[in-house]
């Protein structure tokens, strides 16, 4: 009986290690409430003579209001990546949201979003992708022509893209390459934390299976005698 509980004791253990960790890793995958849009809502910003709308169906946890600007919080569209903040605001134009992509692979992450515009106006927005962990690539394309930065676009401290006199189709992209002189525990922070509580779990199981296997041999001790 005392190996059946403490083998589900190491079990327990393990489980609420590696769920730990996990949260710790990934602190954004906690439950939220959501509440659902369709291309029929309208976030106006009346002051601004400017709108924002989406062209798919989505939800977004939290969406404040505040000096023009539109903050929407785990901004999920149908067929896109879930998008942890979007800040935009617009002027003199009316904004429509297409998408949001992401990918990556071994040398860089590239995220991309993608909107239509009606009205010679400014958009100022961020897509919150903080400073990234290497060299950083912005670029802007109106209706898939590749504009210069400074011809139309412009990147402000903390990531703030402002883009002016576009209309029709724009995408703003934005391209981290990783920095591999940076040390290995930075470009490596999560699978490290993930092992190092394996290893912990590991250790944990091994001791009480060892615990387990003492108390067996002295309970076979006391009856022998």
């Amino acid at each position: 009986m005392v190996t059946i509980n403490s083998n589900k004791v190491s079990i327990g253990i393990a489980i609420v290690v590696i769920i730990f960790t996990l949260s710790l890793s990934c602190p954004n995958t906690q439950a939220q409430t959501n509440i659902a849009f369709t291309p029929a809502d309208k976030f106006s910003i009346p002051e601004y003579n400017g709108s924002i709308s989406f062209a798919v169906n989505g939800t977004y946890s939290i969406a404040t209001f505040e000096n023009n600007t539109w903050t929407f919080t785990n901004l999920h569209l149908n067929r896109s990546r879930l998008f942890e903040n979007l800040t935009i605001s617009t002027q003199n134009s009316n904004v429509t949201i297409l998408s949001y992509t992401t990918s990556n692979n071994t040398e860089f992450q590239n995220a991309q979003l993608r909107y239509m515009v009606e009205g010679k106006g400014k958009q100022i927005l961020n897509l919150d992708l903080g400073s990234g962990e290497g060299e950083l690539e912005w670029s802007v394309t109106f209706n898939n022509h590749l504009i210069d930065e400074g011809e139309g676009w412009n990147v402000l401290h903390g990531g703030t893209v402002v883009v002016t006199g576009a209309t029709g189709d724009v995408s703003v992209v934005r391209d981290d390459y990783f920095n591999y002189n940076a040390p290995a525990y930075q470009q490596h922070s999560v699978a490290i934390i993930i092992a190092v509580a394996v290893a912990i779990t590991v250790v944990i199981v091994v001791v009480i299976k060892v615990k387990n296997r003492e108390n067996l041999n002295e309970s076979e001790l006391v009856k022998s005698a």
